[in-house]
């Protein structure tokens, strides 16, 4: 182990639909793990068939946290899930565990790897930003932030609050703000991917999974309980779209549509992501299979 370094950690990365959560729970099997999920999504309660959340079964008995941690209607920020993913590492390595963090979440990857020095939620200035609808947030950024706004995906209404929210707190730019250090763990990187058109072919079934297994009952039941449609938790893909549809602002099948778009984009975006991890100089194992990705933990863990 590394002078100074807490302990070892394992993390899988990769597009959404790259096989990341099943890669896990077999290595995980292997090297008595414990799996901590970097997904923005999977951290909501009731948010199961939209952000295809592991199910029992498919934990194989292998323990997971970071999955159901807050209602719909809470706000959780990137310090809020960097600072309990830290604790549950810790816990993980109390265990006597191997610690494995998988997801697609960039910014939740890098908050751990670069160890960003983030400061806690303003809870009054988060409340007024989010009575904003997204036009009022652009705006408001681009005048206070114009690099910053270049940045980032205009689209998505929690992004470009959060950027908001930094840029008016810390009189910064919002990437600015996320200084780092050397991260506290030794790690080991594996990332999965695939070529563009099968990654787009499973997007696009997994999409008319969700809808058979239900997701627009789910969308409405989390609608009619939580009708803020501008909260985070149905800020995502798969929801907003559906929730569109049920306000008849589209047919259901404009609204499959989209979301497969959409999810195509994201995993475009994701690729980038860890590309530029990648230009910063981690190195990301691409596409090992299981003997291949255990031989490499085993000689890892014997360093």
């Amino acid at each position: 182990m590394s002078i100074n370094k807490q302990g070892k950690l394992i993390i899988i990365l990769g597009p959404t639909a790259s096989g990341k959560s099943d890669f896990a729970v077999r290595l995980g099997k292997k090297f008595d793990s414990e799996i901590i999920s970097a997904d923005s999504r999977q951290i909501y309660k009731s948010l199961d068939i939209g952000s295809n959340k592991i199910t029992k079964a498919e934990k194989q008995g292998i323990k997971h946290y970071a999955i159901d941690i807050v209602n719909p209607d809470q706000n959780f920020s990137l310090h809020d899930w960097q600072q309990s993913a830290f604790k549950l590492i810790k816990k993980i390595f109390k265990n006597k565990k191997l610690a494995m963090l998988v997801g697609g979440t960039g910014l939740y990857l890098s908050s751990i790897l670069q160890n960003y020095e983030l400061p806690a939620t303003d809870k009054k200035l988060r409340a007024k930003l989010n009575k904003l609808d997204l036009k009022q947030l652009v705006t408001k950024l681009v005048k206070q932030d114009p690099d910053g706004a270049k940045k980032i995906n205009l689209q998505n209404k929690v992004h470009v609050a959060r950027a908001l929210e930094y840029a008016i707190a810390h009189k910064e730019n919002f990437k600015d703000a996320q200084k780092s250090s050397d991260c506290p763990y030794d790690y080991l990187i594996f990332g999965l991917k695939q070529d563009t058109e099968k990654l787009y072919a499973k997007i696009n079934k997994r999409v008319d999974q969700m809808i058979g297994k239900g997701l627009v009952d789910e969308v409405k039941n989390i609608y009619q309980k939580y009708p803020d449609k501008n909260m985070p938790a149905l800020s995502g893909i798969g929801y907003q779209e559906i929730i569109q549809y049920l306000e008849n602002q589209s047919s259901l099948e404009e609204a499959i549509e989209l979301i497969k778009k959409n999810t195509r984009h994201y995993a475009k975006r994701q690729m980038t992501w860890f590309r530029r991890m990648e230009k910063q100089g981690f190195e990301i194992l691409w596409n090992k299979d299981i003997d291949q990705a255990s031989k490499l933990i085993t000689k890892f863990l014997a360093k």
